[in-house]
């Protein structure tokens, strides 16, 4: 339990740092975050820019005389209340953009942590085994390559390839537009056709990194002097295997899932984009596009707070299923 709360109180200083960061480098950018919202409504309404702007700083909020640590405290109480600002480009409070962009944005990262994760484990495993051959030279060394191509990369040939040339893919969308939503088979079967591209994007990177590590887990784990006193007993392989090589090098791996997660929330941005896929990253990249500071703002804290909680549960699951780690 003291372990918990050392790891709870250490997390909520380490939120507040990265928050904090969050706001003074949006905050320190060029430019006035209402000027967007502003020209808007100077169009709309056909007035002066400088009426428009007064209209914009009430919209959103801001007062445009306020000192930095003014603004700092009220984003910070905000933020504590589940207020994550104002987007001046969509016109809507960003919550309701995180509410209709999350569930797309998980729903994506969950496929492709499962994807990545069970084939990594089994290709890593696989290639342990088979240490010193060509089938463990060719995997790693593809593994190796792969790893080092960004998602966006991916992201930009899978749409070429198979979305503009062989058209087996759809350009963008979470679905068509044509389909209405609901819980019927056709549609799960269309969203899953959508999500393709990106989960692949995503979960490519994430396998070669998974059967690196496994590899390397296997490797290190098969060297063990409780491997060779269980050969000494005559065990058989497959039972060795299965029970003591790959159990106990997966542990580390099992622990560092949630991790995987929380970067993906982060490192997802520019796939989404490129795929027109209504996610998280789709609406980040758009504020980065539009400078619309309030939605940038909103988004940059969402996914620093999932990184740094995904960093927390992993540490836990990983005292939980190891019993060579114990809560203290």
């Amino acid at each position: 339990m003291r372990y918990i709360i050392d790891r709870l109180v250490y997390l909520f200083i380490v939120l507040i740092i990265a928050i904090s960061g969050v706001f003074v480098l949006v905050n320190k950018m060029p430019g006035d975050p209402a000027y967007g919202l502003a020209v808007s409504i100077a169009q709309q309404r056909n007035m002066q820019m400088d009426q428009a702007l007064e209209i914009a700083h009430k919209i959103m909020g801001i007062d445009p005389h306020e000192s930095l640590i003014v603004r700092y405290f009220r984003f910070i109480s905000n933020l504590f209340k589940g207020n994550f600002g104002y987007s001046a480009f969509y016109q809507t409070s960003v919550n309701e953009i995180i509410a209709k962009s999350l569930p797309w944005t998980l729903f994506v990262i969950s496929l492709a942590t499962f994807v990545s994760f069970m084939v990594g484990i089994f290709m890593g495993a696989f290639a342990a085994q088979k240490r010193g051959t060509i089938i463990d030279l060719v995997i790693s060394t593809i593994s190796s390559i792969i790893q080092a191509v960004p998602p966006f990369v991916l992201a930009v040939l899978i749409l070429f390839i198979f979305a503009v040339r062989l058209r087996v893919l759809p350009i963008g969308g979470a679905y068509p537009v044509d389909v209405e939503p609901s819980f019927s088979v056709q549609f799960i079967l269309k969203v899953l056709h959508h999500a393709i591209g990106p989960m692949f994007a995503t979960a490519i990177p994430q396998m070669a990194a998974w059967t690196l590590a496994m590899r390397g887990n296997t490797s290190q784990v098969m060297e063990e002097d409780y491997i060779r006193f269980a050969q000494a007993r005559g065990l058989r392989d497959s039972v060795i295997a299965n029970k003591y090589i790959k159990n106990n090098a997966m542990l580390p791996l099992v622990a560092s899932l949630a991790i995987s997660i929380g970067y993906m929330l982060g490192g997802h941005t520019l796939v989404e984009s490129i795929f027109n896929y209504p996610g998280i990253g789709f609406y980040f990249g758009k504020a980065i596009a539009v400078r619309d500071f309030g939605l940038l703002t909103g988004l940059f804290s969402l996914i620093v707070i999932g990184v740094i909680v995904a960093t927390f549960i992993a540490e836990i699951i990983y005292a939980l299923i190891d019993p060579r780690v114990k809560l203290k």
